[in-house]
């Protein structure tokens, strides 16, 4: 017969096998949960602090990947346009446009729109007589005049309307355009309506201001 094994000894080789499968069953699960829920780390993930602003890569200026700070936006001021008024103001000409800066908004010559032709230029009246045209920054220098009209047989000579009005900005279009012997039809503190006296011209321009 083989010797026979004391049952404590029999008893403690049973609880240590038990213990080594215990312990193998145990890695195996955490080997599987691991694959089961993603462990494995990734290398392209990058943190970003709590309330932080998302920084993509490569987003720097001079290159040298995305861990730079990020760069704070100032967005610019904006013109301030005052309200479009359309009451007719019993101001004299000469304190209406003489204030602020004023766009061509509307050129119309028989029939045909030129507006666009004056889109790049903004002007200033000056109350000694003299004004500008601003082309983004190059500037030409003319004049503005306001006359009551003459009336000849109780009909003001220029049109419908005593508020005589001229411009004088050069013979360069389409500056040279606006140098025509124009009327007041219409003003308000935010616009002023010119047609042509000579009615075979059938001219028609708007200047609104754009800034106080």
């Amino acid at each position: 017969y083989p010797p026979r094994v004391p049952i404590g000894n029999k008893q403690k080789s049973l609880t240590f096998k038990f213990k080594k499968m215990k312990k193998t069953i145990i890695s195996s699960m955490l080997v599987m949960a691991c694959l089961l829920f993603g462990c494995q780390k990734d290398t392209n993930f990058k943190p970003v602090a709590a309330g932080g602003p998302l920084v993509s890569g490569g987003g720097n200026t001079g290159g040298g990947g995305g861990g730079g700070s990020p760069v704070t936006t100032i967005p610019p001021t904006a013109t301030i346009v005052p309200p479009t008024d359309t009451v007719t103001s019993p101001a004299p000409i000469g304190s209406l446009i003489t204030a602020g800066i004023w766009k061509v908004t509307s050129y119309m010559e028989r029939g045909l729109d030129g507006t666009n032709k004056f889109s790049n230029y903004t002007f200033t009246f000056n109350i000694s007589g003299t004004m500008t045209a601003n082309q983004n920054g190059q500037i030409s220098n003319g004049s503005w005049l306001y006359l009551p009209a003459v009336f000849y047989y109780g009909i003001p000579i220029y049109g419908t309307s005593p508020d005589g009005f001229n411009i004088s900005l050069g013979i360069t279009r389409p500056l040279s355009l606006l140098g025509k012997n124009l009327f007041i039809s219409k003003k308000t503190t935010t616009n002023f309506y010119l047609n042509s006296v000579n009615p075979t011209e059938d001219t028609h321009i708007t200047f609104t201001k754009i800034s106080n």
